[in-house]
């Protein structure tokens, strides 16, 4: 199978961040971690099939993909690399820890579930339209919207937009329907930190709250009074959890930690 289109920063730096971005998206969502983190970390963002530079490829099925994403772990990181993704690269990284969890040391799983969200047969009937009309205003305005709506910068909107209408409509519609029902045991003992904004689906806070149980050396936080794309607003935020849990800094004060 093609090989993912995949960039590398601070690469003489000798623990690896590997980042993987949510559906629509592509690595440049994580552009302001990189200038932030990469003077400490060997960081390597990934464009997933139908995203971004890996356009020509697209989307089949979380197993092919968590495949090709253990082969950029055995070719280029150094050592058991931390990993951190949002919504589908969230979904991926829990599809990672059941099959590969040997590979990995440290993650951040941001907005996603172990087990299928709450009326999802209709979601996907509203992916499946939604792919249809992705490049569409009345879609991308609905986007923004919600983006704004967490107060991101117009900066980050204008990326989003560019990245989604580049990414092919099979592989948007696969890659989000997968994801919405994955379903993984959560059998694994590797240090997670489950996140979500406040506002975010209550499928994904049960989610949280179950696997943490499960899992003694994880942690569960959200973000109050914001959605699913909390992220995007407050991008510093993001940046120092990911120091608070990769290399026991401060934990962000604008965090509200509940396990």
């Amino acid at each position: 199978m093609e090989l993912l289109s995949v960039k590398e920063y601070g690469q003489t730096n000798t623990q690896t961040i590997l980042f993987l971005h949510a559906t629509g998206s592509s690595s440049h969502m994580w552009q302001h971690h990189i200038r932030a983190l990469q003077s400490d970390f060997h960081c390597i963002t990934v464009d997933l099939p139908g995203h971004g530079d890996s356009y020509g490829l697209e989307w089949t099925s979380f197993d092919d993909v968590a495949d090709l994403l253990v082969q950029i772990i055995k070719s280029k990181v150094h050592g058991k690399p931390h990993l951190v993704g949002l919504s589908l690269g969230a979904s991926l990284i829990l599809k990672l820890l059941e099959k590969h969890s040997q590979l990995i040391d440290r993650v951040i799983v941001d907005g996603a579930s172990h087990q299928p969200i709450k009326g999802y047969r209709k979601i996907i009937i509203g992916v499946y339209l939604a792919s249809l009309f992705k490049n569409s205003k009345m879609v991308t305005n609905m986007m923004v919207k919600m983006m704004k709506a967490d107060g991101g910068p117009q900066e980050d909107y204008e990326l989003f937009i560019r990245d989604m209408k580049g990414t092919t409509r099979k592989s948007f519609r696969r890659a989000m329907s997968q994801a919405i029902r994955l379903r993984i045991e959560g059998s694994f003992d590797n240090p997670v930190f489950f996140v979500s904004g406040q506002k975010e689906s209550e499928e994904i806070h049960q989610s949280h709250r179950f696997l943490v149980q499960k899992n003694s050396f994880s942690e569960f936080g959200v973000y109050p009074k914001k959605g699913h794309a909390w992220l995007f607003s407050d991008v510093q935020t993001h940046i120092q959890l990911v120091r608070y849990f990769f290399q026991g800094a401060t934990f962000p004060e604008r965090l509200q930690r509940l396990m």
